[in-house]
This record gives C-alpha cells, sequence and structure tokens, in this order.
C-alpha cells in the first residue's frame, strides 16, 4: 500500500541519518536501554586483557531479542547469539584502539548532534533527563560512548575509502537483473499528503478543489502535514496494492484531489492521481544513481567484513565459561579448535 511504500522511504532515509555504531549509543541510552540480569554477575571471557561479564553478554542478547521482534528464539540459539555479542565486543574494542592508535578526531558538534538525535527518542527533553536520572546514566560518559562509537565510525569508513563503481558494472549488473529487480506493475503516479485529523485532510481538500495549488496549500498548512510528496515529485503506487480505502483511486480522475481516506486511525490521507503508468522494465537513466549507491555500498560491506576479521583475529581473546557460547567444532569438521 503507499503507506507501506512512505515507511520504507522513511527507513531508507533514517539509514542514511544514523549509523551502526551509533545504533548501538541508541539500544544502551533510549527508553528501554541500560537493562540488568538480576543474576549473579561474574567474567565470563577477556578481551584484550578487559574482563567481559555475564551481565554484558546477556544485556546484548535481550538487546537482540528485541530487535528480532516476532522471530522466534530457541534454547538453541542462544550460545550462538551469545558469541555473536561477544563478537561485537572484541570488535568495538579492536575499533576503539584502532581509533586511539590513528588519533582520530571527533568534535563536539558531532557528538552533540547524536545526542539530539537520543533526546528526539522521547517526548519532552525533560522526559529524556528524567529517563537518564533515574536509570543512573551519567551525561558524562554518555558523551564518551557516543564519542567512541564516532570514532570507531571514521575508522571504518577510511577503511572503505574512495570506492568507485563504474558505469560498466552499473550497465552489467541492470542487464542481468533488470527483468528481477527494475520491472515496475501497472500503477499510478500520484502525489499524497497524511494529516493527523479528518479535519485537517479535509481543509486541504477544500482549497485544491476550489483551484488551489498542491504545493502552496500543503505550505499554508505546514504545521498539519506529517509527510508529504512535492507536486513536483509524485510517487508510484501499483494499481495491486490499491486495496480498502485506497480503491477508490482506481476511478479518480487525474488531477482531482481524493476523498479523505482513512487508511487507519493514524494515518489520514489525501491523494491526487498524477498519470496513469503501464506495466513497464525501468529504464538504466531512471535507476543509475540507485545501482550505484546500492553497489557501491556493498563493495564497502565488504571491505569492512574482511577489516572486521583482521581485527578480530589479531584481538587477544580468552574465554573464561565456554558453558555459555557454542562447543567448538570437532576436527573433523575441517575447522580449527583452540
Amino acid at each position: 500500500m503507499l503507506m507501506n511504500k512512505l515507511r520504507t522511504q522513511v527507513k531508507w532515509i533514517m539509514a542514511a541519518i544514523v549509523v551502526v555504531f551509533v545504533l548501538s549509543i541508541f539500544l544502551m541510552y533510549g527508553p528501554g536501554g541500560g537493562r540488568g540480569t538480576g543474576s549473579k554477575d561474574y567474567a565470563v571471557a577477556e578481551v584484550d586483557g578487559n574482563r567481559i561479564m555475564r551481565s554484558q553478554i546477556e544485556s546484548g542478547l535481550a538487546e537482540m531479542a528485541e530487535q528480532a521482534q516476532n522471530t522466534q528464539i530457541t534454547s538453541e540459539d542462544l550460545p550462538f547469539l551469545r558469541q555473536n555479542v561477544l563478537d561485537s565486543i572484541i570488535i568495538e574494542t579492536a575499533l576503539k584502539k584502532e581509533a586511539k592508535e590513528k588519533n582520530i578526531k571527533v568534535t563536539d558538534e558531532e557528538v552533540q548532534k547524536i545526542i539530539t538525535q537520543i533526546e528526539s527518542q522521547f517526548p519532552t527533553k525533560e522526559a529524556f533527563m528524567q529517563y537518564m536520572e533515574q536509570s543512573g546514566i551519567n551525561e558524562k560518559k554518555m558523551k564518551q560512548d557516543v564519542t567512541d562509537r564516532l570514532a570507531q565510525q571514521k575508522v571504518l569508513e577510511s577503511v572503505a575509502g574512495d570506492v568507485v563503481v563504474s558505469d560498466d558494472e552499473v550497465l552489467k549488473f541492470y542487464e542481468s537483473t533488470k527483468d528481477l529487480f527494475f520491472r515496475r506493475p501497472a500503477g499510478y503516479n500520484v502525489n499524497f499528503a497524511s494529516f493527523g485529523t479528518k479535519e485537517q485532510a479535509q481543509k486541504a481538500r477544500e482549497q485544491l478543489v476550489a483551484g488551489a495549488q498542491w504545493d502552496k496549500v500543503l505550505e499554508g498548512l505546514s504545521s498539519d502535514v506529517r509527510n508529504s510528496t512535492p507536486y513536483g515529485k509524485p510517487t508510484f503506487v501499483a494499481e495491486k496494492d490499491l486495496t480498502g480505502e485506497m480503491k477508490v483511486l482506481l476511478n479518480l480522475p487525474v488531477g482531482k484531489p481524493s476523498p479523505v481516506l482513512s487508511v487507519t486511525s493514524e494515518d489520514i490521507l489525501l491523494v491526487m492521481k498524477r498519470s496513469k503508468s503501464p506495466e513497464r522494465v525501468l529504464a538504466l537513466s531512471e535507476v543509475k544513481d540507485e545501482i550505484q549507491k546500492m553497489l557501491k555500498a556493498q563493495r564497502e560491506r565488504e571491505l569492512q567484513q574482511k577489516f572486521f576479521q583482521e581485527l578480530k583475529a589479531k584481538t587477544p581473546v580468552k574465554v573464561l565459561d565456554a558453558s555459555i557460547f557454542p562447543a567448538p567444532k570437532s576436527p573433523e569438521s575441517g575447522d580449527k579448535t583452540e
């Protein structure tokens, strides 16, 4: 549906703003973060001479379970998930050491930007400060953690370097996958605006029916508009996705605003159909930038993954409680055991 497409776009935007290691800060300091195990604590491993406590592993495990949401986790999965948490700690420790050795600098402005993003998870600044106080989180320590994560991210960015994707690589990928990835079904190019209430949406609709321009109407009601597309940049919605309330768009005249659509209690939409789009394969010119970004990101991930393995291999690790981690594979499996 159109709102699913919108949510996907928002997720991609957020993914571009918040980097992987900053997400670990969000998990640590966001609502629900900083949990303890409530059981007797003890050291389960040593990473580069630093003791890793059972509570650290279980806290990371709890965050993984929370992020998995509907994914079923069995008791057989727990040792492997704990190993993933330990591996993350190993890599984080090694990255922190690399950042120090390379004298990576992080500015106060960069740190404050992330802290502001964390604060935005709370309804008010007072609620954020109250959470900090109730959770016993030290503001100085929080800033240091953010600084460390940003320094680690800069190390990763230096590893990826200036990855360049050639036009030939883009063309080769397009030609081999265009029918799979770039075949777009029949549908419509539409403008939409999302409002908090039906009254707000109806007010906008009345102005559009009276002949007012789309962008000017939304600009005048900007405080009521949650999300929208500029008139010059309509978005595509597949005909097969026009079900339920959205079905009315099938017979909506081009250039006319739809009735106010209550997709959910929180999604009040106003839609304007701009044109019909037949089923077709998107041209290379339409997806070239998207392919370049995807191939570049893939190349960067490969370089960073290789770097992770190198960091892990050279970081001293001693497991103190092997019972909570996966058992080493037998020599017969072809893998070496410690």
